[in-house]
């Protein structure tokens, strides 16, 4: 394994290995190197499925996956799916455990609560998101012909906010209904002046991660709203933060504040390319 993250580091933290796997990417090969995108597109499937099964997913035998798990400093693929499985675990406690969490909790706190975080969590954006991604992500919605929007769960209000906006700034949208069966179809839509924005959190969901996979195979540049590089929707133009939460329940306070800064900025940029084309087509027909 490379020296630039301990077999500690690896065995513990995902988001440490996910980065040494990408950063040694180039370098596998290629057997391993599918590997590699398979964890990264899909690590809710690593956590929960047979090794067996995982090779026939990907179109290779078990022991390669075992060789994979080596090269990077683990006993062994067991070892590597437990990393995997603490990661989806720690990220899947359900409402009524969270719930039981505030029974000795007032209304007035559990308020106070929610409002402290809803404003720790707008606070955290700006000093999160990377101020070079997001400006690329205003330039490539400013000048795009459609605007596609991908979510599922939580993040269907954010689509909903997305398609209001755009659709007031006079900038055309569609939201995609979230059933993985249609995924290539959606797809199909799409042209390459398009521009596909995916929100997705952890636990992520399928038909979200199937649909910015296949639009980037596709050539359909995308924007993609997530917390973290383990993300499946993770890529080129990624915009990572993660939202403040009371006990376990996570609002939506920066993914809010994001969509709309983007729509603005965007919006304000199609506005003035608007304005510097007519005035070269009346310089244009001033000089006849």
């Amino acid at each position: 394994m490379s020296s630039k993250i301990t077999r500690l580091e690896a065995l513990t933290d995902i988001s440490a290995f996910v980065a040494e796997v990408r950063a040694s990417h180039a370098t596998l090969p290629r057997k391993l190197q599918q590997i590699a995108d398979y964890t990264q597109q899909f690590p809710d499937r690593v956590a929960l499925d047979s090794i067996t099964e995982l090779a026939h997913q990907i179109g290779t035998h078990p022991s390669t996956l075992v060789r994979f798990s080596q090269h990077f400093g683990f006993s062994g693929f067991s070892e590597l799916q437990r990393l995997y499985r603490d990661h989806l675990r720690s990220n899947s406690v359900g409402y009524s455990s969270r719930l039981e969490g505030i029974d000795d909790v007032g209304p007035a706190d559990v308020l106070r609560a929610i409002t402290q975080s809803a404003v720790q969590s707008a606070t955290d954006l700006e000093a999160s998101v990377d101020a070079e991604l997001m400006d690329e992500a205003v330039r490539m919605l400013a000048s795009a012909n459609t605007i596609w929007l991908a979510g599922s769960g939580r993040t269907v209000a954010v689509q909903s906010y997305f398609q209001y906006l755009f659709t007031g700034l006079g900038m055309v949208s569609h939201a995609l209904v979230s059933n993985l069966d249609q995924v290539g179809k959606y797809v199909d839509l799409m042209r390459p002046d398009d521009v596909l924005i995916a929100t997705s959190f952890r636990p992520y969901s399928q038909a979200t991660s199937a649909t910015v996979i296949q639009a980037r195979a596709a050539g359909i540049p995308c924007v993609c709203l997530t917390d973290t590089e383990v993300s499946p929707i993770y890529g080129p133009v990624s915009l990572l933060y993660s939202e403040d939460q009371f006990a376990g329940f996570r609002s939506l306070s920066a993914t809010m504040s994001l969509a709309l800064y983007l729509a603005i900025e965007a919006g304000r940029q199609r506005k003035e390319a608007q304005k510097s084309h007519f005035a070269f087509r009346n310089r244009g027909y001033d000089s006849r």
